[in-house]
């Protein structure tokens, strides 16, 4: 075997391979030979049929087999010994052997940069601390109140009110008196000052006592989740055909053994502390290292592998172009998801060069480990999550990701951290792990900017 070594680009490499008549004849022969021993031949024992007769009966699947033997153990022995890691996969240009004859064919293939890393020991970085205000945890504990609350008729008359559940039915009307289908609701259960609608509807709500209608001019805010109907003056007409409130139980030792078997409310307050306390310096840290990461890329300059950012970038402009909104910029979201896919690619390059530098490696228990948590969060079987990334060739992206994990975490025991206060101890801005989604009574999908109600949640004790 002979070849040669072109860079047609930065980091881009043609490899031109000539295989000799007499390597390709020994390569067919053994392939002969192994259907030889797993076929039938009428008349002769297995494994002992003519090799003539093999190669007539069998020689157009046998030449394709002999070509990919020989090309793939040639590419990875040619890869092997230029010391050279693909960033892409690999495009070949081949045809197929023929006995007798050389055998000649090119692959193409982008290969990672060498850099030298910027010096790393000790290098500063700044970690916020962890700050858990009772505020805090009084608000999740209002929120499992919540949750064990009855709901009752209000019975007196009066009108809604924060926390109340109005039971309404709706309908908008814009500009030139037309019904707009979309917000047609009736019956629609609809909890007040929870932030699922935008102000000035709400505050229309608590206008109406029970069985009371109206129409009201509303203007509907710049955010509204409907683009189409943001920043303009609708009329809705609502009427009240209920009214809910909440009776909420006494927030006591009784309710903490309730919740989760906890000694008393003390027990029950230490639980959700500790929580928002782990999840918190987990997201700090990673918040951190992140920080470290790109102080760190500051400082170096390298080229990029071209096929690894298109890539990229194709994948995440097709993702956003999917769910973009009729007034959204799609060259902007194209020049958005270049700039993003740079950004990633990287920094996937350079912890690729820590791991390298420092040697690091995935074992199968930290594959399998790493698999599991995969299958927990997507509530999928371990075989089956095991089965499709290695059906469709993905465990190598498996091992790319833990070595990427591992070299930042190495990056950042190597660092002086710094743990300094936070920013702002009153409001983290942490969307914890521990979060979770508080219940709303009853299904106000389609009523004006409904969001998503999110709190922490209380760990509860087998």
């Amino acid at each position: 075997m002979q070849y040669n070594v072109e860079d047609i680009a930065t980091l881009k490499k043609r490899i031109a391979v000539t295989v000799s008549a007499a390597d390709v004849d020994k390569q067919i022969e053994e392939m002969l030979v192994r259907y030889r021993a797993s076929v039938v031949i009428p008349g002769f024992r297995k494994g002992k049929a003519p090799l003539k007769m093999i190669e007539a009966q069998f020689g157009r699947d046998i030449i394709p087999e002999a070509t990919n033997s020989i090309v793939n153990r040639q590419v990875r022995d040619i890869v092997t010994e230029l010391d050279l890691e693909p960033a892409s996969s690999i495009a070949f240009d081949t045809g197929f052997v023929s006995r007798g004859q050389d055998f000649s064919y090119t692959f193409t293939f982008d290969v990672m940069p060498v850099f030298e890393l910027p010096d790393y020991q000790n290098f500063p970085v700044q970690e916020e601390d962890v700050v858990i205000e009772d505020s805090e945890i009084d608000h999740v504990l209002q929120l499992s109140r919540r949750d064990f609350s009855i709901l009752t008729e209000v019975e007196e008359k009066r009108l809604p009110q924060d926390g109340d559940i109005v039971n309404l039915n709706m309908r908008v009307y814009d500009a030139e008196g037309a019904e707009i289908a979309f917000f047609d609701n009736q019956g629609m259960d609809f909890i007040l000052g929870e932030q699922q609608s935008f102000e000035a509807f709400e505050e229309f709500v608590k206008t109406l006592h029970v069985g009371e209608e109206d129409e009201r001019k509303i203007f509907f805010p710049e955010n509204f989740f409907k683009a189409e109907y943001a920043q303009k003056e609708l009329l809705v007409h609502i009427g009240i055909n209920g009214l809910k409130e909440r009776i909420l139980p006494e927030l006591n030792d009784e309710f903490a053994a309730k919740l989760g078997k906890y000694e008393n409310l003390q027990a029950l307050r230490d639980s959700i502390k500790e929580t928002f306390t782990r999840t918190r310096k987990e997201f700090r840290r990673h918040e951190a290292q992140q920080k470290l990461l790109d102080e760190l890329l500051e400082l170096v300059d390298f080229p990029l592998p071209e096929s690894l950012v298109t890539q990229v970038a194709s994948t995440l402009r097709e993702n956003r172009v999917k769910y973009m909104q009729p007034d959204d910029d799609k060259e902007k979201i194209v020049e958005e998801a270049l700039r993003d896919a740079q950004a990633f690619v990287k920094e996937y390059v350079f912890l690729n060069r820590v791991s390298q530098v420092e040697k690091i490696e995935v074992s199968e228990n930290e594959l399998a480990q790493y698999l599991a948590r995969l299958a927990t969060r997507e509530r999928r079987s371990l075989a089956e999550m095991r089965a499709e990334y290695i059906n469709n060739n993905r465990i190598g992206e498996l091992e790319d990701r833990i070595k990427s994990n591992k070299a930042l975490n190495l990056l950042y025991s190597k660092a002086r951290v710094d743990i300094v206060p936070p920013a702002d101890a009153d409001n983290d801005g942490v969307n914890d792990e521990a979060a979770g989604d508080a219940e709303a009574a009853g299904d106000a999908e389609t009523a004006p900017e409904q969001q998503p109600e999110t709190a922490p949640a209380v760990e509860t004790k087998e």
